[in-house]
């Protein structure tokens, strides 16, 4: 399929910046349009990604293996203690990579972003920030993008890449399918190593505040954490968003108080953390959705970001082998739906976990749940690290 208008995108966050990429690497001419400027991405980039052996593997047929791990830290497994330093659960999760996989890796975002960026910008791939879109229209067989400043620009296709709260999505549907999970998240990024063992998601959990969190390496000898705790979404703290982080790393105990306090103040965020409804319908016509705006994921089992990368190199698959943008688009779709239940699920299933507040329970829990994610972990990890399938011809390699 030979296009002479470009495919146009919605967002350029790791989603749109993949499928963006992924496309133009089998020659469709790609325009991106975000609304943020690019100083408001990478002067809030504080925090970082698990990109799982699903993803990284992904990325590696678009020729980013080499530059990944050189950005990187690769990871091999996990491991979760009690803020009484009690060992809840440890996993290898490499040994469930699939046969000739890329390993698990630990990133900044900023550092994920900006990779992407450069093969993008290398492939001729037109990136315009500050550029909201505000509304789409179906012309025949192409579409027209509306954007905040009044202009428009035509295209063949377009690529809702722009998060859970897309504009793609909403006038697709006529509604945002958000639904809170009753957690907020704090998160940041730590100089140093902080005393944490390399190559290891390392979770901490305090069953009577119900206070979570996590740490990892990522690369440039660095942490990224974050804490959570339930909250009414919305809600300010009053102490301020730093001295509130500081309170959870501090019930948490272990080494969360020394990585909180490394952190500079002025780079700790906070999130409410939501998700979508499920949805069947991710488009229609010469319109599709991807990433977040499809079927945003709470944060659990960290594959948000990497079934958005996923859906960009499907997405760039079924388009190259199609007949036509909307016939690939459909085709997309339906590769996509299948998988991203499946994980949407198991995310959901750890997401609605309570932890047990009675004493005299809470030991038999705790040996009845290392027994199950002994026996059941390798097999689902096994299952979420499977690459998908592309049939496309594989284009160059000159990326590396």
């Amino acid at each position: 399929m030979d296009l002479s208008r470009p495919i146009l995108i919605t967002g350029a966050g790791v989603g749109g910046l993949t499928a963006a990429l992924a496309l133009a690497r089998h020659g469709f001419p790609v325009q991106v349009y975000e609304r943020r400027e690019l100083d408001e991405i990478t002067g809030n980039a504080g925090f970082g990604h698990t990109i799982w052996s699903n993803a990284t593997t992904s990325l590696r047929t678009l020729g980013l293996g080499e530059r990944l791990l050189a950005r990187a830290e690769t990871m091999t497994g996990s491991e979760s203690r009690s803020s009484r330093g009690q060992v809840m659960f440890r996993m290898n999760t490499a040994e469930s990579i699939w046969p000739g996989c890329m390993p698990t890796v630990g990133i900044g975002r900023g550092d994920l972003i900006g990779l992407l960026r450069d093969a993008c910008l290398e492939r001729g791939v037109t990136i315009g920030y500050g550029q909201r879109a505000t509304g789409y229209e179906i012309t025949g067989d192409g579409v027209v993008l509306t954007l905040a400043d009044g202009g428009t620009v035509t295209g063949a296709a377009l690529i809702g890449a722009d998060g859970i709260r897309s504009t793609v999505l909403q006038q697709l549907h006529g509604r945002l399918p958000v639904v809170y999970t009753g957690r907020s998240t704090y998160r940041g990024i730590t100089p140093g190593t902080c005393g944490l063992s390399r190559g290891t998601v390392h979770l901490f959990s305090d069953p009577d505040s119900r206070y979570g969190g996590g740490a990892w390496l990522i690369g440039g000898e660095r942490v990224v954490w974050t804490l959570s705790c339930e909250r009414t979404p919305g809600t300010e703290d009053p102490q301020g968003i730093p001295a509130r982080a500081r309170e959870i790393a501090d019930v948490l105990g272990g080494p969360a108080p020394q990585f909180v306090g490394a952190t500079a103040p002025e780079t700790v965020s906070r999130i409410d953390v939501y998700y979508h409804e499920w949805l069947d319908r991710w488009g229609e016509g010469p319109v599709t959705l991807l990433g977040d705006a499809a079927h945003a994921l709470p944060t659990d089992l960290g594959q948000g970001a990497c079934m958005a990368i996923e859906d960009g190199v499907v997405l760039a698959d079924c388009l190259a082998t199609a007949a036509d943008v909307p016939g690939g688009l459909r085709e997309y779709e339906r590769r996509r739906r299948e998988r991203v239940h499946w994980i949407r699920e198991r995310v959901l299933r750890v997401n609605r976990f309570k932890p047990v507040r009675n004493p005299a329970l809470r030991w038999v829990v705790g040996r009845i749940a290392k027994v199950v994610v002994a026996s059941s972990a390798p097999k689902m990890w096994r299952e979420v690290q499977r690459p998908p399938e592309l049939t496309a011809p594989a284009p160059d390699r000159a990326l590396s």
